[in-house]
């Protein structure tokens, strides 16, 4: 894909030398009262600028879009913000302890692209994206055109020359930039690198390949909608909406991981464990397996299952249930996912989950955390499934076959921070 550089929107390092107190996790991801405790932080923080108090159906208050536009207009006549007059890369280090519990770097750098359909030589997507959620972020993208955040990209690259081309460039960075995310302990160190020659050797290696959306679907059309909207506004056709600001891993770097999120049910009505159990048979090998037998792989046909009273028990899918469920599905590489197992075999299948329930989420939880997996299955929750780690190479093949999985089949840990570097978009 084409890269360039871009003039960022940061906060001003001398007034911010550590930008701890004013990132914040991505929109999707904060809850009414983390967005409390960060303004508690600063009246500065960037959730100020993504998130309303209180959203009623798609929008926030009509106060939260017009009052965004004129608070980044007030930070910048106060020193708060400041643009960079040169175009840069901002190569983004970010060191942290995986839920896994092992520690890793994963890098990698923030430059814009051009907005491109979906397709196997361009964007490659797999998450089913919803227009209720888009709303909400075209009307603020539209009042204060500017990208807050970038959409999370990774590109296949065998050798990691990039992020190794890099490396080697530190010493010509003209800013760094430090934030700790207090709440995952993850530290974010950010270089600005605007030497042509190094920008120029990024944009070339990167040309011919295609990303894949790890995170930021909704983001991503929302930006595609914004150009729409633009190119119509305007009458023009090289606009700066035809560019969305990326943050690009290699999906061959060791730092990159996916990660699990495990599910439960709560409040299924007329639910009963015994005849669930019953019913997997026909399906599954069931398997009794001890608690400290539980450990999370990578054998994307084994899951396992736990009841309220978190006795476990592994679900091996026979090889007749996977031929079959192979013919039935849009295309046979589905059934490599175990997401699409359970979603498939056992809640719409066995359970009889509608689409609506799953797409708004109804009876299911999500837990990205183990332990928070458990305590739900004490607390209430009617059974629960542990899920195992996704196939990096899997993902790529199904992004590029224009194919979609359940919500949360990935988790890529940590998120990236709001606040390092926005995008203005000027025209």
């Amino acid at each position: 894909m084409s890269i360039l550089p871009f003039c960022g929107t940061i906060y001003n390092p001398e007034n911010f030398p550590n930008l701890s107190e004013v990132i914040s996790p991505p929109y999707d991801v904060i809850p009414p009262e983390e967005r409390r405790f960060l303004l508690s932080r600063s009246r500065f923080n960037s959730a100020r600028l993504i998130l309303g108090e209180e959203k009623q159906g798609d929008y926030f208050e009509d106060e939260f879009y017009e009052g965004t536009g004129d608070l980044l207009k007030k930070w910048h006549e106060d020193g708060t913000l400041c643009m960079r007059e040169q175009p840069g890369l901002y190569f983004l280090h970010q060191f942290f302890t995986g839920p896994d519990g092992e520690q890793h770097i994963r890098k990698g750098f923030i430059a814009l692209m051009e907005l491109a359909p979906y397709g196997p030589e361009t964007v490659r997507a797999h998450e089913r994206t919803h227009a209720g959620a888009i709303k909400d972020r075209l009307r603020l993208t539209a009042t204060t055109k500017t990208n807050f955040s970038q959409i999370f990209f990774t590109y296949q690259d065998a050798e990691n020359a990039i992020i190794r081309l890099l490396d080697e460039s530190l010493a010509k960075a003209i800013v760094k930039l430090d934030g700790k995310d207090e709440a995952t302990g993850v530290d974010n160190i950010c270089y600005l690198i605007e030497d042509e020659e190094v920008i120029a050797r990024v944009q070339e290696m990167m040309e011919s390949k295609p990303v894949f959306i790890a995170d930021g679907h909704h983001r991503y059309e929302t930006l595609s909608q914004y150009q729409k909207q633009r190119l119509a506004e305007t009458g023009f056709s090289e606009i700066d909406a035809n560019y969305i600001m990326g943050y690009f891993a290699c999906a061959q770097d060791t730092g990159l991981k996916v990660y699990p999120t495990h599910r439960t049910l709560r409040g299924l009505p007329e639910f009963s464990y015994q005849i669930l159990q019953d019913k997997l048979f026909e399906y599954f090998e069931v398997l009794k397996m001890e608690d400290n037998e539980i450990e999370l792989g990578h054998d994307h046909r084994t899951i396992i299952m736990a009841n309220e009273a978190g006795e476990p028990l592994a679900l091996r899918l026979k090889e007749d249930a996977y031929n079959e469920l192979r013919h039935e599905l849009d295309d046979p590489i589905l059934a490599e996912m175990d997401t699409v197992i359970l979603e498939e075999i056992v809640l719409k299948g066995i359970l009889k989950l509608t689409d609506d329930d799953l797409q708004h989420h109804r009876y299911i939880e999500y837990h990205r955390d183990i332990d928070d997996f458990w305590a739900a299955l004490r607390s209430g929750s009617q059974v629960g499934w542990i899920m195992n780690y996704p196939d990096n190479n899997i993902l790529f093949e199904i992004g590029g076959r224009g194919l979609r999985l359940p919500q949360k089949s990935t988790y890529f840990f940590p998120k990236l921070p709001t606040g390092i570097v926005f995008r203005e978009l000027e025209d």
